[in-house]
């Protein structure tokens, strides 16, 4: 690759919270990396979702000592990218937010495979703040399952296990259901005289973090309900790499990236009986990546241009990308 034209690329995540975005030259040096606001456009709207991406990319470009011109493609994964609809609204405000420069999106599952599999085939389940899953065989062949919202049958996910611990804690005080040690454990770590008092806290991702590490402290010390939660999300992370591996890899070994906050905190005994469960029944390497999933972005933008990044050029985006300091 030479030339003005495949000399730099950008991967970004788009996510409700936060997007990350990080500028790489053809080389694989990242150059600059930047956590901005979150530009999610079911949120915010697609308006400020351009202007978000915009004000980003000038930044980024800027720092480096180029024009937002001299990319040569950007690659979006978007938390929001569900449906035809969406992708109908996104495309325009995304090609709003950098006229003239090559793009390509879709939801973000897929950046966070391609970001654990170094670009390769696999399967990656998430549990973040929400779930989203996909998959990818050796032959391009694509599915991907749930990720849309719990009414829809997500069962993984921060806020989602974050209720199912309040549940078990409130219907626990009150009889309904058996004992657990969650009912004292929480609020005295929300600092609240009884579960009841949840009903008027507003549950936002800060409180959210210290639910769900309060839950895993009472999986770890034994406490029932919470080790029956914790094989319950065992039990719906299997039938999700089940139906992959049915509909993708029957019979061959195969990666499962598993991505977000949850799953790379490790959580134990959850981890533990996630790992003994799936090497039970699959010939499977299953990775933790220790970069964010923006890198599988960085992957997908060199290849949205027909370039297949040499594992050289892949070690040096991961490289550098953990040992760059963010852009302020």
């Amino acid at each position: 690759m030479s030339g003005q034209s495949a000399k730099y690329f950008v991967g970004v995540d788009i996510g409700n919270t936060k997007t990350v975005y990080a500028l790489v030259h053809e080389d694989g040096t990242v150059l600059q990396k930047f956590r901005g606001p979150g530009a999610n456009y079911q949120e915010i709207g697609a308006e400020e979702m351009t202007r978000r991406v915009r004000e980003a990319m000038l930044l980024i470009t800027q720092a480096a000592g180029i024009s937002v011109t001299d990319i040569s493609a950007i690659y979006y994964g978007a938390a929001g990218a569900d449906t035809p609809a969406d992708f109908e609204i996104m495309r325009p405000a995304l090609a709003e937010a950098t006229p003239g420069v090559a793009f390509e999106f879709d939801n973000d599952c897929w950046i966070a495979l391609h970001s654990g599999t170094k670009g390769g085939p696999g399967m990656v389940v998430t549990c973040g703040t929400g779930n989203t899953n996909c998959a990818m065989n050796a032959v391009d062949e694509k599915m991907r399952i749930g990720g849309l919202e719990e009414m829809l049958g997500d069962v993984l996910g921060a806020f989602a296990i974050a209720r199912y611990a309040v549940s078990a804690a409130m219907r626990s005080e009150d009889g309904r259901d058996e004992p657990t040690i969650l009912t004292s454990m929480l609020p005295k770590a929300m600092d609240i005289a009884s579960n009841a008092d949840f009903i008027t806290m507003d549950i936002n991702s800060d409180r959210v973090v210290t639910i769900v590490q309060t839950f895993f402290e009472a999986a770890r010390k034994g406490d029932g309900k919470s080790l029956e939660i914790c094989w319950m999300l065992v039990k719906e992370t299997l039938k999700i790499v089940r139906e992959f591996y049915n509909g993708l890899f029957q019979g061959e070994s195969f990666k499962l990236v598993l991505e977000g906050s949850v799953f790379k905190q490790k959580y134990e005994p959850f981890t533990k009986m996630l790992e003994l469960a799936l090497h039970q029944k699959y010939d499977v390497e299953i990775v933790f990546p220790e970069w964010d999933p923006v890198v599988g972005a960085i992957f997908l933008a060199f290849k949205s241009v027909g370039v297949s990044p040499e594992s050289a050029i892949v070690n040096r985006i991961i490289k550098t990308y953990t040992t760059v300091e963010w852009l302020a």
